[in-house]
């Protein structure tokens, strides 16, 4: 039976709520740190967890803002989300603080962790693999694609995976071009899904543009590419 458990964490004064799931069997499991997208720790992404912990990983759905600071409208989601989009070394700090929560957790194996996040959280995998840690692949998912701290050659140690949303208003083609050339000039190892006919949310159930078929097709992409 799959395990679930809240962990409570720490970052700069902040209390975190991250919750924890587990596969059945015994570990050490490879893991998975899942961020969500802008409206915070919900159902979505902890339903997201189940799925990828059903496939044998360690799960942690990160919680990013903290237990006191979760927005209860689109509202305050849009004001609490821009403090870590405009400020990308605050996003990389918090990352690596909730990577920190899941290498604590005794089940995990240390040396297979990945990091996968939708929208605001696929900017958080990304930022998180810019910090050199050794993760074995980050993927984002309609994810936001532009920093303002591109890397060097070496600083990214692992396997990136882009799911991009042509024509997206929320990750404009400009910051597709700024990625690219990020990428190609430190000779970064990724792979660039674009999309026709999406529309940015189309993995979350809860999202006017929900597309179960393009879901479904993009679980099979990211588990596969993981595997």
């Amino acid at each position: 039976m799959m395990k679930c458990r809240k962990i409570n964490h720490f970052h700069m004064g902040i209390e975190l709520g991250s919750i924890l799931l587990l596969p059945e069997g015994v570990g050490l499991f490879p893991a998975v740190l899942l961020f969500h997208e802008y409206t915070g720790l919900n159902d979505v992404t902890v339903n997201h967890a189940k799925r990828i912990a059903a496939k044998g990983y360690a799960v942690l759905a990160a919680d990013f803002y903290g237990v006191r600071n979760r927005p209860s409208s689109v509202d305050e989601a849009r004001v609490i989300h821009r403090i870590y989009r405009n400020d990308r070394l605050l996003m990389r700090e918090r990352s690596k603080a909730c990577l920190t929560a899941l290498l604590d957790q005794p089940e995990v194996d240390p040396s297979s962790i990945y990091a996968l996040g939708f929208s605001f959280g696929g900017g958080a995998a990304l930022e998180l693999a810019r910090t050199g840690f050794g993760l074995k692949g980050a993927a984002s998912v309609y994810g936001y694609l532009d920093t303002s701290h591109p890397v060097v050659p070496g600083e990214i140690k692992c396997p990136l995976l882009a799911i991009h949303v042509n024509s997206d208003p929320v990750v404009p083609e400009e910051h597709l071009q700024m990625f690219e050339c990020e990428m190609h000039s430190a000779d970064v190892d990724y792979d660039l899904i674009r999309l026709d006919n999406a529309h940015h949310g189309f993995a979350n159930p809860e999202d006017d543009v929900f597309d179960e078929n393009l879901a479904e097709e993009m679980w099979d992409t990211v588990l596969g590419w993981m595997e």
